[in-house]
């Protein structure tokens, strides 16, 4: 997600949950009478006329119908778009076009990180992330894992990817979890750490 997005997103989710919690507030206060009596204030006769009027339920739909696409549009927005699938080399030129498979380097990457660092599960994406693709390494600590087992391992593979890829499109980052551990309920508890 951009940062120009996530601040959208923030500030519309942060206003949007300002304006429910004064609605609500009000309704609870117009029904209960707390702060203030608003029976003179408030009248629901015109609401009444407009429910009860032909053209209410057309409107209605419109209004659900651009809400939903409204929803929809938000939604697809924030779709977690898989990362490139290949990246072209330097080395092309006009008798031939090098491309790199990405995902492909991604999981090769993480099981040399599985072989020399102390985690489970390691598994590799791609992102993108301005002009340059991204390997990301993600995987859970091994419970007696050694802090400089885990750097070691991450220096390694930092400096295989950026022998692979000299020019310095292609970079490296590992994402790793706390181990799994059975809780009373039943579930894992999870510590992100990068």
């Amino acid at each position: 997600m951009t940062p120009r997005l996530r601040l959208l997103d923030r500030t519309v989710c942060l206003l949007l949950g300002l304006a429910l919690v004064a609605i609500a507030l009000l309704a609870f206060d117009w029904r209960y009478g707390v702060v203030g009596t608003y029976a003179d204030a408030f009248s629901t006769t015109a609401a009444v006329d407009v429910v009860e009027s032909s053209w209410w339920p057309w409107a209605f739909a419109a209004g659900a119908l651009v809400l939903a696409l409204l929803a929809l549009s938000w939604l697809v927005a924030h779709l977690r778009r898989p990362g490139p699938g290949s990246e072209r080399l330097d080395a092309s030129d006009p008798t031939g076009r090098l491309e790199v498979d990405l995902r492909s380097a991604a999981s090769a990457v993480a099981e040399r990180f599985a072989e020399l660092a102390p985690v489970a599960h390691a598994r590799g994406t791609t992102e993108q992330r301005g002009r340059h693709a991204l390997l990301v390494v993600h995987g859970h600590v091994d419970p007696a894992a050694d802090a400089d087992a885990l750097a070691e391992a991450t220096a390694t593979c930092t400096r295989e990817v950026a022998a692979a890829f000299p020019d310095d499109d292609v970079r490296f980052r590992v994402v790793l979890e706390s181990p799994r551990r059975r809780r009373l309920g039943g579930g894992d508890d999870r510590v992100r750490v990068r």
